[in-house]
């Protein structure tokens, strides 16, 4: 009679659904205080980090900096724009300090790239394997894996002349320890400096002091954690302003070119008068060779002539507009692959 209904069981317990029972040993898994790695719980806790990387790294220009910031080694400054700093900051990378060694938080995988010398004759096939692998070589489940941040990100920017007005301000406090700046960096950049408002610098009576915070702070330097020192806004490239001929100097070199003509002889303003060990500042050349105002747009403009004619024509609706629609564009993106998943 056991055997008989032992048998019975069975067969009814074959009609039982599979899924049915998988419900039930997860949620006895729950129950134990031991979800199993694939349990509601699990899931939701893993949909719920993905959301929240989504929300703030994915779209975040402060963690997108913050990670970019960690390429401080010079090593890095190779001409490879695919894997540039930026563009490795952009798939969720950070650098760890180690010789073209990067890692993830989010996933905490490690990627070497590391790329052999032009002469090896395996260089280009070496290059494009690693920008593969900025998708493919974070952990199964990470978010990076499928999705960037995006792209404009690594792009030069055109400035908010009012943000610049303040960051000018804040620079202008050296004074006339200010890098003095040739007539060519300062001409290319005078119809820019009639639209910043003066209103933060009013107490600045140097028109050079005035200038040359301006084209400091439009040329993407700020000031620095260190006593005058000045950093780039990626905190990647740091100059000290003893390294650099002041506005001071400049007037101490053309006074000592005054006397000496006026005893009859002819000084030219070389190398062989300048304070020693200083040099005139170049804004722009100073940045490492990977900062976005070194680069050409695809039709060739230099970034630094492309901030200047844009800024020339005035604020412009199409920005914001067009600003807006890339971030709408890559919700979008973020749905559409959230339906993919769930079909």
């Amino acid at each position: 009679m056991s055997n008989h209904l032992k048998r019975l069981g069975d067969i009814f317990g074959s009609f039982v659904s599979k899924d049915f029972k998988r419900k039930r040993l997860q949620d006895e898994s729950v129950t134990d205080g031991k979800p199993d790695e694939y349990s509601p719980v699990k899931l939701k806790e893993f949909k719920n980090k993905n959301e929240e990387i989504e929300e703030n790294e994915f779209m975040s220009v402060d963690c997108f900096v913050k990670r970019v910031a960690t390429f401080t080694d010079f090593c890095w400054c190779r001409d490879i724009p695919q894997l540039s700093p930026l563009e490795i900051a952009r798939h969720g990378w950070a650098s760890t300090r180690d010789d073209f060694m990067v890692t993830c938080d989010s996933c905490n995988q490690h990627l070497s790239l590391a790329i052999p010398d032009q002469d090896s004759g395996i260089r280009d096939s070496c290059i494009n394997t690693a920008v593969g692998r900025l998708f493919s070589a974070h952990g199964e489940f990470c978010p990076w894996a499928t999705t960037s941040s995006p792209a404009h990100l690594a792009r030069i920017e055109v400035p908010d002349l009012e943000v610049v007005g303040r960051t000018a301000a804040n620079i202008a406090q050296h004074q006339e320890r200010l890098p003095y700046l040739k007539s060519c960096h300062v001409e290319k950049w005078q119809e820019v400096l009639k639209k910043i408002s003066k209103d933060n610098l009013k107490d600045i009576d140097d028109e050079r002091v005035k200038n040359s915070a301006c084209i400091l702070a439009l040329c993407g330097w700020r000031p620095g954690s260190l006593e005058d020192t000045l950093t780039d806004v990626y905190a990647v490239r740091r100059i000290g302003l003893w390294n650099f001929v002041s506005i001071q100097d400049e007037d101490d070199i053309l006074e000592t070119q005054r006397v000496a003509e006026e005893l009859g002889h002819s000084l030219e303003k070389d190398r062989c008068i300048l304070p020693e060990g200083k040099e005139y500042l170049d804004p722009v050349t100073e940045h490492v060779s990977w900062h976005p105002l070194l680069q050409n747009l695809e039709s060739g403009t230099p970034a630094q002539q492309y901030i200047i004619d844009q800024l020339c024509k005035g604020p412009s609706a199409t920005c914001l507009i067009d600003k807006l629609g890339r971030k709408d564009s890559i919700r979008a993106i973020f749905k559409v692959r959230d339906i993919v998943e769930q079909w």
